[in-house]
């Protein structure tokens, strides 16, 4: 059953300007997946993939990144349902990438001609991005923290690969505007056009639902209007 103490109306809004919103429902899948529904089709989504997480102990940070940045264009928003808690760690980080951005601007170096191909193991998929994307409401990062599969074009004179990385983290170090525990029955919504996310170490189980509002490559949910 979805609980909403807001109209969807406020979450749309929360999404728009903040970046994300966070909503409760009951803590089992087909219960997250009606209150991403709901939410997914005032937002304008036609469809979602749905996709149950489970992992048990997993020492390192999952990366700040921009989700899906292997497309063309990425999604619009997803959203990350908890149904297990980790014992101990586990947090979803959440990074203004439109505050980083600005940050970036107001150094001497123009990061504005940094482009940055991202690809995966997993899929052929690969593409393109402008470090310093001109969003609807401002410029915001497309950004995934250094990894080999990345490929860096464009760097301004003077500035080496290493360094670029180092100014973008320590912009968006500063650009943290969510350390989000969980519990069972959170369902955090992101807009990955604007927020940067990551992933703290956990110890114990976890078991999370992830739904991608009109993923290209996964359906598994039509929504309907």
């Amino acid at each position: 059953m979805l609980t909403l103490t807001r109209t969807l109306n406020d979450l749309a809004e929360d999404l728009h300007i903040r970046g994300y919103t966070l909503i409760r429902a009951e803590p089992e899948p087909e219960a997250m997946t009606a209150a991403a529904s709901v939410l997914g089709t005032h937002l304008g989504a036609r469809w979602m993939g749905s996709r149950t997480l489970t992992a048990k102990n997993d020492p390192t940070w999952l990366p700040r990144h921009t989700e899906q940045l292997d497309d063309q264009e990425p999604l619009r928003f997803f959203a990350l349902g908890c149904l297990i808690p980790a014992t101990e760690g586990g947090a979803t980080c959440l990074f203004d990438g439109r505050a980083a951005a600005r940050t970036l601007l107001a150094q001497q170096h123009r990061f504005t001609s940094v482009r940055i191909t991202y690809s995966t193991k997993w899929r052929p998929n690969k593409a393109t991005h402008p470090l310093i994307n001109p969003g609807v409401h401002g410029p915001a990062l497309r950004f995934r923290s250094k990894l080999e599969t990345n490929s860096v074009l464009g760097l301004p004179t003077g500035l080496s690969e290493d360094e670029m990385y180092g100014h973008v983290e320590s912009a968006l170090a500063e650009a943290v505007v969510l350390v989000h525990q969980w519990r069972a029955g959170d369902l955090l919504v992101v807009n990955n056009r604007a927020m940067i996310h990551a992933r703290q170490p956990f110890n114990g189980t976890r078991r999370m639902i992830r739904f991608r509002y009109d993923d290209p490559h996964y359906r598994t949910v039509t929504l309907k209007p």
